[in-house]
């Protein structure tokens, strides 16, 4: 078989093809990706055009050339549909349609080669633009950024260069209407050069997807599945550096443990889903009381602990009275039966302490001696306390 560019164009269509119907199959495992479904369907719109525009251009059939190149030109919009839906922005439907819309306005004029080359040059100006925006796009996204990014949006940008290229070519008449082009003429580049773009796009669509799952995974990983506060490795983690940036910049760092008193009657009486309830709404208190920064981590059953950088021990006690008395009054039913939920605290400063554990057991001390003087109340750390040895936890 003679290599020249109609010959390319028949893999290219089938890999494209392929790639279209590989994709939607990923698009059933990645279902928190529905991205790869716009990308799908961009290889399988551009895949059936290249193959009706292929057969076109071998029985020089006008209509098969200009069906061809308008199914093609469908394409593009949906990449840019994938990238904006990927980066969780909506494409106005005006916006994916015009591309399609500008071919049809210049290819509606009589059967011919001046209706052929407009069809091609409006494609061919499509894809440049569309691909174009789908590199800014993924580009100006700025709250993400992933390996895989970069070289996608090199495939995607050296697309758009050749397409815009060609777009010259077409315009200035350097484009041979109703015949397959030469293969080494920028028009076989574009033929050969996209068997590379479906491969490349394929393989980092999919790996772009992947690096955010993966990192969803990480970052879930993180917190506590009940409560959404950080989980206790990553609560101490963090806290520990947090502390040793205190220190060195010379600012101050408060704690706060909470401890829900009468917990276990509350399980006892009203069953874990109950207790559940319970746990979550508090610590849907707790945050909407905290500052960004602030750190707020379940320490363990009904225990949490907030780290408050730049917070004075007073101030810290504020937040703290506030939480509890929020927390009591919005919990003194539950499913329409008395509760009366309250919780207890435990506040102390940052005293020079090297380790996050030395500042967990001041504050602790202060949780015992407000679950001792009644619970429902909060309690600051003062220097002078001993350490009984005794916890907070086991008067709950």
């Amino acid at each position: 078989m003679q290599l020249d560019a109609l010959t390319l164009m028949i893999p290219g269509s089938l890999a494209l093809i392929f790639a279209g119907i590989f994709l939607a199959g990923a698009s059933l495992y990645f279902k928190s990706e529905p991205a790869l479904k716009w990308w799908a369907a961009a290889h399988l719109f551009n895949g059936l055009g290249l193959g009706i525009l292929a057969a076109g251009l071998a029985t020089r059939h006008p209509l098969a050339i200009i069906a061809g190149s308008g199914l093609m030109t469908v394409s593009p919009p949906l990449i840019l549909g994938g990238v904006r839906k990927f980066n969780g922005s909506k494409t106005p439907l005006p916006v994916l349609g015009a591309g399609v819309a500008i071919w049809l306005t210049m290819g509606m004029g009589p059967m011919g080669i001046d209706a052929q080359r407009w069809s091609i040059l409006s494609s061919f100006l499509a894809w440049s633009v569309y691909l174009g925006a789908s590199v800014w796009c993924m580009w100006g996204a700025g709250r993400e950024s992933f390996k895989s990014q970069i070289p996608l949006m090199a495939i995607l940008g050296m697309h758009a260069l050749l397409y815009l290229a060609g777009s010259v070519q077409v315009a200035t008449g350097g484009f041979s209407i109703g015949a397959a082009p030469a293969l080494n003429s920028l028009f076989g580049l574009i033929h050969f050069e996209t068997i590379f773009f479906t491969m490349g796009t394929t393989m980092f669509m999919l790996l772009i997807c992947k690096e955010r799952i993966d990192r969803q995974y990480r970052e879930a990983a993180k917190f506590d599945v009940l409560t959404g506060a950080l989980n206790r490795r990553i609560l101490c983690d963090s806290g520990q550096r947090m502390l040793e940036r205190c220190h060195r910049e010379d600012r101050p760092l408060s704690m706060i443990i909470f401890d829900l008193d009468r917990f276990k009657l509350i399980n006892d009486h009203y069953g874990h889903l109950g207790g559940d309830q319970i746990l979550r709404s508090f610590a849907n208190t707790v945050r909407s009381t905290l500052r960004p920064n602030d750190l707020f981590g379940r320490y363990g059953g009904e225990e949490f602990v907030v780290l408050l950088a730049d917070t004075p021990v007073e101030s810290a006690c504020f937040i703290a009275e506030r939480i509890r008395t929020s927390f009591a009054r919005q919990h003194r039913f539950l499913e329409g039966q008395p509760v009366n939920a309250t919780v207890s605290a435990g506040v102390t400063e940052d005293q020079g302490e090297r380790e996050l554990e030395d500042v967990i057991r001041n504050a602790d001390r202060a949780l015992y001696l407000a679950k001792n003087n009644g619970r429902n109340r909060v309690e600051k750390a003062e220097p002078s306390l001993s350490d009984n040895g005794q916890s907070a936890a086991n008067t709950a």
